[in-house]
């Protein structure tokens, strides 16, 4: 990396762009309540629109799928710590950026050691601040909600999932190696 000039920041999510967490999500949901549903199914991101299961059973069910089965999390592709660390050869800084509870966090971290996940920073976000009130120059998320208040010069570069499929985005991307080849 050069020491000339400014350096760009790019924010990465965890859920649903590093690892694939509503795949067990799902699994732990049909598990308690006996349905059948698929993370393909998903399709819009506030699940409580499309399953009977309330917005704080659904934040419980996430923290007790990263408390207890953080290890069956599988990542959204391959090679992952090899590609942020492409990123960062090209002179990007690397900010993972996550909203969770604070009891995730430790198994998340462990996660992202799991997989050599390269980060310059880990930032945790424990209010109701949006992202993009952060400090960054581009992140990719899927969350449409998290894209929607960015300001330029800001970039937000959408991670396609079932639930942001009809979301209008300039810039989408299937996997983390799209976002590398992009920069």
């Amino acid at each position: 990396m050069s020491g000339i000039g400014p350096t760009k920041t790019l924010a990465i999510d965890v859920d649903s762009v590093l690892a694939d967490t509503m795949i067990v999500w799902t699994d732990e949901y049909n598990i308690r309540t006996g349905a059948r549903i698929s993370k393909s199914e998903i399709s819009s991101w506030d699940v409580s629109l499309i399953l009977p299961i309330s917005p704080s059973n659904i934040s419980c069910l996430f923290n007790d799928i990263w408390k207890h089965r953080w290890l069956e999390i599988p990542p959204t592709g391959d090679r992952l710590g090899e590609v942020t660390r492409s990123i960062h050869r090209k002179g990007y800084r690397i900010s993972i950026m996550t909203k969770r509870d604070r009891e995730t966090v430790p198994f998340v971290a462990k996660w992202l050691d799991r997989y050599d996940i390269f980060s310059d920073d880990l930032l945790f976000v424990y209010d109701d601040i949006p992202k993009s009130d952060y400090p960054y120059d581009i992140i990719v998320d899927d969350a449409p909600s998290n894209l929607i208040g960015l300001v330029p010069p800001k970039v937000g570069i959408l991670f396609d999932q079932p639930w942001n499929k009809y979301f209008r985005w300039p810039i989408r991307v299937g996997s983390l190696m799209e976002v590398d080849l992009l920069l």
